[in-house]
């Protein structure tokens, strides 16, 4: 293997090379691919030299398609097994048909032991239906494992927004209502001000106590649509508990947050007019404004 040193000296170069793609972030996709092909030749290569149906670095082959699934998309891992079987398959039948030396690099007693065509052909059915079966299962559990692992960080998100999130109006809860508002307490050394609107139903009780509680349920869902129609984008509106809403208003000030406190008083008193005109369901608004300094 010593007057083919060549071949690995080239190997290197490729490999320095790729790793040049990779530090300048070149072909991002199909960088991987093409390393793995790059490795199924190189091992291609050795075993030819040695002995191609009688070796046991075939097995080598095996140990590549693992890592090349592991590395790049399992499609993609596949497609670099079947290339590489592809090459395994060549050789063999190219040494069956003595366009190639068997084992020229190999012990002596090997190089006598020339494949039959039968051989040959069974030898790389068999290295071909492995390998393939190989990589197909380890991508389907690549698979798996990946789905499962995006199911996990979406199931997580969801969580994490719950435990943020009121159950009945899905407006942000209480907890994370004050933690915005520590969080707007900060910001006021960059020269943020802040104002928080607390808002509290009036005649909500007899709601509950005349139509039930389910309907006062749709209430409290038609006023939270309509708070969060109120608001901006950079505005947190939140359910407090009970009938009590807390919005809290980022880079505003006393008359801005006066603007926006009766726009919700207003926005709050046509659901209750739609609901009962002659007693509608109304809101008293308090204003607090945090200044920077």
């Amino acid at each position: 293997m010593a007057a083919h040193r060549w071949v690995f000296i080239a190997y290197a170069g490729v490999a320095i090379v790729e790793q040049f793609l990779i530090w300048r972030d070149i072909a991002k996709r199909w960088r991987p691919v093409l390393g793995g092909i790059l490795d199924m030749a190189l091992l291609t290569f050795i075993v030819q030299r040695i002995g191609s149906s009688r070796t046991v670095i075939v097995a080598l082959y095996f140990v590549a398609a693992i890592v090349n699934s592991l590395v790049v998309t399992p499609r993609m891992g596949v497609l670099v097994s079947s290339i590489g079987a592809a090459m395994y398959s060549a050789v063999v039948m190219m040494e069956v048909r003595g366009v190639l030396p068997f084992a020229p690099d190999g012990p002596s007693w090997m190089q006598s032991g020339r494949p039959t065509p039968v051989d040959g052909f069974l030898q790389a059915v068999l290295v071909t239906t492995l390998l393939m079966f190989g990589t197909a299962i380890v991508a389907t559990l690549i698979r798996k494992i990946n789905q499962r692992e995006t199911e996990l960080v979406i199931a997580n998100e969801r969580l994490g927004e719950l435990s943020r999130q009121d159950p009945l109006t899905k407006l942000w809860n209480r907890r994370h209502i004050l933690s915005h508002i520590e969080q707007g307490l900060a910001w006021l050394n960059r020269g943020r001000p802040m104002a928080v609107v607390m808002i509290d139903l009036d005649q909500f009780k007899r709601v509950n106590d005349t139509r039930g509680h389910l309907e006062g349920d749709q209430v409290l869902k038609s006023i939270a649509e309509a708070l969060r129609r109120s608001t901006r984008e950079v505005d947190v509106a939140g359910r407090y508990g009970g009938d009590e809403f807390v919005i809290v208003l980022q880079d505003t000030n006393q008359d801005e947050g006066r603007v926006a406190a009766n726009r919700f008083v207003t926005a709050i008193r046509e659901v209750g007019m739609k609901l009962d005109p002659q007693k509608p369901v109304t809101a008293s608004a308090g204003l607090s404004i945090a200044r920077p300094g």
